[in-house]
């Protein structure tokens, strides 16, 4: 297993242009809290800018890699589809010199319950998309928040059902899991075959932690489930504040932290890169 540290802490600290105007502030606070791996944004490499030339360059003189990136997939709409899947190819393939391996894609939400026909055409785009990359030799892994999991699950698993294995992954975020009702180790054990990241995030009492820690969903027990299965895919340590959330460390200590209870709990000792 790998450790690498999700994006969104950093955006909700320096904001919506933390990987352009702030990525060497980003790069040197992650090789601080020693990351030797992160996830980025696929959204700003618009075009404009050679941003991944910037951000290859900070990441670089920091020594930290760029594990993948993640992206909102607007795959459910024919009309939009060819388009989605050219765009997110195009960027992607710019994370390459960097050492990237994943595209973390969310399905795009609709803010209401998608049609049995929406997620038949998600689910063709998701494999269009997973193929493509793979040319690429990049991984298509599905993300996934709340709205994927209403209904017992039924968005995420339409979409793992109908795609081959080969073309598309899961990502399982524990925290969202447990906010949704799931059981984040059943999901685990269900799909192993396909796992490729796992998301960490503690919440204490329904609020997100300051830290990664002994908090809910049990990191102990998650562990454990992982070490059943052999998963020897990411983990991704994802912080996140909210209203009521700790603010007693600074953000480069906060990921610190977590990543020393992540190495503890799950036995990876070293952060290595690739």
């Amino acid at each position: 297993m790998r450790i690498c540290s999700g994006f969104y802490r950093w955006s909700q600290h320096y904001g919506w242009d933390f990987l352009t105007e702030r990525i060497d502030e980003v790069a040197a606070g992650l090789a601080q809290a020693g990351y030797a791996y992160f996830e980025g944004l696929l959204d700003p490499l618009d075009g404009e800018g050679d941003w991944a030339s910037r951000w290859q360059a900070a990441l670089d003189s920091h020594g930290v890699q760029l594990a993948g990136a993640y992206v909102h997939a607007l795959l459910h709409d024919t009309s939009v589809q060819a388009q989605t899947i050219e765009t997110i190819v195009a960027r992607a393939q710019l994370l390459l010199p960097m050492g990237a391996e994943f595209i973390n894609a969310n399905p795009q939400p609709i803010g209401a319950r998608k049609t049995d026909e929406m997620l038949e055409t998600q689910a063709r785009g998701f494999a269009l998309l997973g193929a493509a990359l793979r040319r690429e030799s990049l991984r298509l892994v599905v993300h996934h928040h709340l709205p994927e999991l209403a209904e017992d699950g039924r968005e995420l698993r339409h979409l793992l059902e109908h795609t081959d294995p080969v073309d598309v992954g899961l990502t399982v975020d524990a925290d969202w899991m447990c906010r949704g009702g799931e059981d984040a180790r059943a999901w685990i054990s269900e799909y192993a075959s396909r796992l490729d990241i796992v998301e960490l995030r503690s919440s204490n009492k329904g609020t997100w932690d300051e830290t990664l820690g002994d908090g809910e969903p049990s990191c102990r027990a998650l562990a454990h489930t992982l070490a059943e299965v052999s998963f020897d895919g990411w983990l991704m340590v994802e912080l996140a504040r909210e209203e009521g959330t700790p603010h007693t460390l600074d953000l480069v200590q906060a990921h610190g932290r977590s990543l020393e209870y992540a190495r503890e709990i799950f036995g990876v000792h070293g952060q290595v890169l690739a």
